[in-house]
């Protein structure tokens, strides 16, 4: 399985993160949030090496890394944790502008927390790459217009962005959000219980 270098083949590490992957979407089916988010993290860990300059197929792992980041981004939807959702779709976009399923779940998550410029972000991002998405073209015309003031506009996502572009801490959060980020994280616990 080594090469002389004592390096895995780009083959063999791309089949092994698919394996991963496979294994947290049969862990996301069963309904184990948790499991899944932990495997889709160990694959992204072993992608790292494999996104490195002059590594592979760049293509091919940028998009494994996008579908493992939106595959935890669905995980956390199901536990309504909807701003680090949001984070997970931002990092797909950032390795394949074009994948809709990302944009489609930014945006979602975003209605969920209240971020109308943004969820209007994620949902024109994705029909810019994917024009006929008949998912983005419902959520895009229920969203309605942009409102005034500092929002984010397709343009911040349209090249995937980065860290530096798009500021979340930025983003304004409806006081029961705020409120919400305060509560114990199970009734009768407190953090660090």
């Amino acid at each position: 399985m080594a090469s002389k270098d004592g390096s895995h083949s780009i083959q063999e590490a791309c089949a092994h993160v698919t394996e991963l992957k496979e294994r947290g979407n049969r862990k996301l089916a069963a309904k184990d949030f948790e499991g899944a988010l932990c495997i889709y993290a160990e694959a992204l860990r072993d992608l790292d090496a494999l996104l490195e300059p002059g590594r592979g197929d760049a293509s091919s792992v940028k998009q494994l890394a996008a579908a493992l980041h939106s595959n935890s981004a669905q995980a956390l939807m199901k536990q309504k944790r909807w701003l680090e959702a949001i984070d997970r779709c931002h990092a797909a976009l950032r390795y394949d502008p074009s994948h809709s399923k990302s944009s489609w779940r930014g945006a979602s998550c975003a209605v969920e927390v209240g971020m109308h410029d943004v969820a209007i972000a994620f949902a024109e991002n994705g029909l810019l790459q994917n024009p006929s998405c008949a998912e983005l073209l419902d959520l895009r015309s229920r969203l309605g217009p942009l409102s005034d003031g500092d929002g984010y506009g397709a343009a911040d996502y349209a090249d995937g962005g980065s860290d530096d572009e798009i500021h979340p801490a930025s983003w304004h959060l409806p006081a029961c959000t705020r409120e919400a980020k305060r509560m114990p994280l199970k009734p009768g616990k407190e953090k660090g219980d």
